[in-house]
């Protein structure tokens, strides 16, 4: 009995510990392999991580263009990048001038010089308002907001004939003068800009200019006479005077000068009061400038001159 009372013990023991192995065993293979359970799909197929990877992308480079997600169709396009040979073109007809650089034109300039007659009788008596035109090449060179322009003009001093006499003169003293005279000045204006707006189209220039004119034609003076039933005709009114043929005649016609007739004033060379010279000087000079592209400038000139008012335009073409 002892015996069989121990087997049966021995043999409850065995099966004890068969069942604690299997056990034991179940819980090393469920933490030994969990990757292999978590493989499977919930609809029980097995399918590796990098299989599905490479279906998504293969869905995303097969999807159609109109088939973007959502929010994608709602980005702008991105606008090009503007061609650099526009952008280089756009510049250099830039108006604007950059400091340092010197912007070089040639162009012609027309001016219309006004010598009123109350300056005249600023130094003498009669006279008469005349209009002296200007024109020529200019030559224009800019730097740092300085510029200098450079001209050789043609001006015409014609004038019809009007009376004349110094202020000091008596009545008698009376000249007819007349001129075909002209002249050709080489000037320089010295002119500081201000611009008015900042792409350089617009701005103001201010400064003043000197030059000298060579003479040319003839200077023509006569002494003279109120004519018949015109003893007290105004020195205005120069049809109602006649030319002096000699002297002796009348208090008008004497010998005080050799002014008769079609005389010739000789010029300073030749011992005369006609000048051979003539100075330019201008100051103040306010010109407004416009420069739509950086190849063309024009300008408006105002000023004062020795010899009067001025008026004037210019046009240059950038060198």
């Amino acid at each position: 009995m002892y015996h069989l009372k121990m087997g049966r013990q021995l043999a409850v023991g065995v099966h004890a510990r068969t069942a604690a192995l299997a056990t034991l065993a179940a819980l090393l293979g469920a933490l030994g392999f969990p990757a292999t359970a978590r493989a499977q799909s919930e609809d029980g197929s097995d399918s590796a991580p990098d299989d599905s990877l490479a279906a998504e992308k293969q869905a995303k480079d097969e999807q159609a263009p109109g088939d973007e997600a959502p929010g994608e169709k709602d980005k702008l396009p991105e606008t090009p990048p503007e061609p650099v040979e526009a952008a280089e073109a756009a510049d250099d007809n830039s108006p604007f001038e950059k400091d340092g650089k010197a912007h070089k034109f040639i162009g012609l300039r027309l001016r219309n010089v006004i010598v009123p007659k109350f300056m005249i009788n600023l130094f003498a008596d009669g006279g008469a308002s005349v209009n002296v035109f200007m024109i020529g090449p200019e030559f224009t060179s800019r730097k740092n907001g300085l510029e200098i322009d450079l001209a050789l003009s043609y001006a015409d001093y014609s004038m019809d004939p009007f009376l004349f006499k110094g202020k000091n003169d008596d009545q008698f003293a009376w000249e007819m003068v007349s001129s075909d005279m002209k002249l050709v000045y080489f000037t320089s204006d010295l002119l500081f800009d201000v611009p008015i707006d900042e792409k350089g189209r617009f701005s103001l220039l201010v400064g003043g200019g000197v030059g000298i004119g060579l003479v040319f034609g003839n200077l023509y003076r006569a002494q003279a006479f109120p004519g018949p039933g015109a003893q007290n005709a105004s020195p205005d009114d120069v049809s109602a005077w006649n030319k002096c043929s000699a002297g002796g005649g009348s208090p008008y016609c004497d010998f005080s000068n050799n002014h008769y007739g079609d005389y010739d004033e000789p010029s300073w060379i030749n011992g005369g009061a006609k000048p051979s010279v003539f100075p330019w000087i201008s100051f103040p000079q306010v010109s407004f400038r416009y420069k739509p592209i950086k190849q063309v400038q024009t300008r408006l000139d105002a000023g004062f001159s020795i010899t009067g008012l001025f008026f004037g335009l210019s046009a240059g073409y950038g060198l």
